[in-house]
């Protein structure tokens, strides 16, 4: 990897860096094929792409929304809109049809680059191209812009948790001062990664989400590593990619790592038990495990989302660390980042290089630095109020440890702050809740109580699951209601699986009534991504089954796909190709999308959907459950 002769000034600067390496840099696994790219090669394909750009006559400052899958065509077009100083309006795949009409509309995009299996939206003057149609050569020099460091490179919208989703502006400066922190810590412990090498990160975060991007795109380059992408999350199929593939690293949001413990356990019964053992005892005792997953996987690199501490100890007991991190879109992305070779277990790590962190007296983290965002794109002033006094005001609660490590305690609007002034941070009641069996998901609102909204096993009794919980609890933390949601999960943002708990109070303070349809297009959509992936699944293993090559039956994915969404058909063609026994099971997922596209998000009337239960408070006499049924929604016009 070539090194940079003068100070990087923007993004174009650092393509160059790695533009010329003959290392491995993408994998890509659909579950049907797999594809391999060099550094090199992707610039190639990046200069390509900036003259096809040149050649459309869109040039910089103009907008192109990029909504696709994680994959290498993503990267090699996110280079050369970089360029040809083209702003990249990145968009999650699982975004609705309406919304990014919406975005393209907001931001006037010149053009749509989408993904494999997706719609095309026509919206506006905003011209569609698929990512498939990228030309994977070396389009030779093209022409430098006049890019300059404050100019923005991307919009990226948030996930909208809290909120209306909001198009953050970061520049190239927010992005080369973010990857500063990270590069010391790759140039001091370089000589370590040695005998990790080759280094190959399997990237479960979205491009489309900034810390996804800033480990895949921006500090795997500097090491030099690979990054591998595949297609679907299922825990089996995660641990035959990192096999494979010899997987370093995972990258994922704490939800990932939730999954595959429940796997692990599920598989591996002792990795259950509890070994206080030496490390190297441990590693003998949970052997399956790490032969399971491949003796190369060395550690999970985590973000996006809170992480709790028992699932981190879970994953420490068997040997493998947990690297975690804080940041937001708006400081592009990182704030705090666990160093690999000195981690501090149960914080988010030291502040990085060139960024500054105070802790206001009412315990909200406030940023500032070269990393930080400008400000939203189109946004009115009340919008930007996050950004005053040259710090970022970031809603987080957090405080600093004696060694300088930054803990994060909960969002400042989620905060419970109980009649008598203490405070209650929701993710500490719901470590509690969720530890308790017959808990599978849990969610602890306010403004001035704690209550409780819970995902429960069939026959699991709430009251119990209270008292339970309280009795772990100190006295204002204590859980004085609980309602069990109508619905198999939670509600939770598509790229980072964080909890929505604003519309899940919001849908309390109504009374319990049934959560408000979703949209239409999203819905719809969803189950075309499922139908697509589906349809890669079954070619791919009737190729493997059959040793065939070049289609099997005379169909091929996209067709394959159309007869699975026509009623009767799916069955015969998804047996006739794979076999019952791997039919089967797929078949199940399309016949409950297939039920969610008709009931378009309303309960699926689980049996104790809408219980609330109401538990005892301190001091109070122990009284019966309410139950407050669901109430029906009014018909329009009532």
């Amino acid at each position: 990897m070539t090194q940079p002769i003068d100070p990087r000034r923007t993004l174009v600067d650092f393509f160059g860096e790695f533009a010329g390496s003959e290392d491995e840099y993408l994998l890509y696994d659909n579950g049907y094929r797999t594809w391999s790219y060099t550094y090199k090669q992707v610039a190639g394909a990046a200069r390509a792409f900036a003259a096809r750009l040149a050649t459309a006559g869109v040039g910089k400052g103009q907008k192109a929304v990029l909504w696709s899958e994680s994959r290498p065509e993503w990267i090699a077009a996110f280079w050369g809109c970089v360029l040809q100083g083209v702003v990249v309006v990145p968009l999650d795949h699982h975004s609705s049809d309406a919304f990014v009409a919406r975005v393209q509309e907001k931001v006037q995009a010149r053009l749509l680059f989408i993904g494999e299996g997706l719609p095309r939206v026509e919206s506006g003057s905003a011209v569609v191209w698929p990512l498939s149609d990228l030309a994977w050569i070396d389009g030779g020099e093209v022409p430098r812009q006049d890019v300059q460091p404050g100019d923005v490179a991307e919009i990226v919208f948030t996930s909208g948790a809290t909120g209306e989703p909001k198009g953050v502006l970061i520049t190239h400066r927010n992005i080369l001062a973010n990857l500063a922190g990270p590069e010391q810590i790759v140039r001091r412990y370089r000589k370590y990664f040695r005998p990790l090498l080759p280094l190959r990160f399997l990237s479960l975060i979205p491009l489309s989400h900034m810390f996804g991007q800033m480990l895949a795109m921006f500090v795997l380059p500097a090491i030099p590593g690979t990054v591998v992408f595949m297609r679907g999350f299922s825990p089996d199929e995660i641990a035959r990619q990192v096999r494979r593939y010899r997987v370093t690293a995972i990258i994922a949001v704490p939800k990932i790592l939730e999954v595959l413990r429940t796997y692990v356990v599920r598989r591996f019964p002792e990795a259950g038990q509890i070994d206080t053992s030496h490390w190297t005892m441990r590693w003998l005792h949970y052997r399956r495990v790490h032969r399971h997953l491949g003796l190369r996987f060395w550690a999970f690199v985590v973000g996006g989302a809170p992480l709790a501490r028992d699932l981190e100890e879970f994953w420490w007991k068997l040997g493998l660390p947990v690297i975690q991190g804080y940041g937001l879109t708006e400081t592009a992305p990182i704030v705090a980042f666990n160093n690999p070779f000195a981690i501090r277990r149960g914080s988010a790590g030291g502040v990085i290089a060139g960024t500054e962190v105070r802790i206001e007296p009412d315990g909200e983290i406030v940023v500032r630095g070269e990393s930080v965002s400008p400000g939203y794109f189109g946004a009115p002033p009340e919008a930007s109020q996050a950004f005053r006094d040259g710090w970022f005001h970031t809603g987080d609660i957090g405080e600093m440890d004696p060694a300088g490590n930054l803990v994060i305690r909960g969002r400042k609007k989620e905060v419970i702050v109980t009649p008598d002034g203490r405070k209650v941070y929701p993710e500490d009641v719901e470590i509690a809740l969720e530890q308790i069996p017959g808990v599978r998901e849990a969610a602890v609102v306010g403004p001035d109580r704690v209550r409780a909204v819970l995902v429960v096993e069939s026959g699991a009794d709430a009251n119990a699951i209270i008292r339970s919980a309280n009795s772990n609890l100190e006295d204002h933390q204590k859980i004085h209601d609980v309602t069990v949601w109508p619905g198999p999960k939670l509600p939770r943002t598509e790229a980072t699986h964080k909890v929505k708990r604003t519309a899940i109070q919001v849908w309390l303070d109504r009374g319990g009534e049934p959560p408000p349809a979703r949209d239409r297009d999203s819905v719809r959509h969803r189950g075309r991504v499922l139908r697509r992936d589906v349809a890669l699944f079954l070619e791919g293993e009737g190729h493997r089954g059959r040793g065939v090559h070049g289609g099997v039956s005379g169909q091929d994915p996209v067709a394959t796909e159309r007869r699975l969404g026509e009623p009767g058909l799916g069955q015969g063609l998804a047996v006739g190709l794979v076999g019952r026994e791997v039919a089967e099971p797929v078949l199940h997922l399309l016949h409950l999308f297939a039920t969610e596209e008709r009931d378009e998000g309303q309960p699926d009337g689980h049996a104790k959907a809408g219980e609330r239960h109401v538990s005892r408070a301190p001091g109070e006499v122990e009284r019966p459950c309410q139950i407050i049924e669901p109430r029906p929604t009014a018909p329009a016009g009532q």
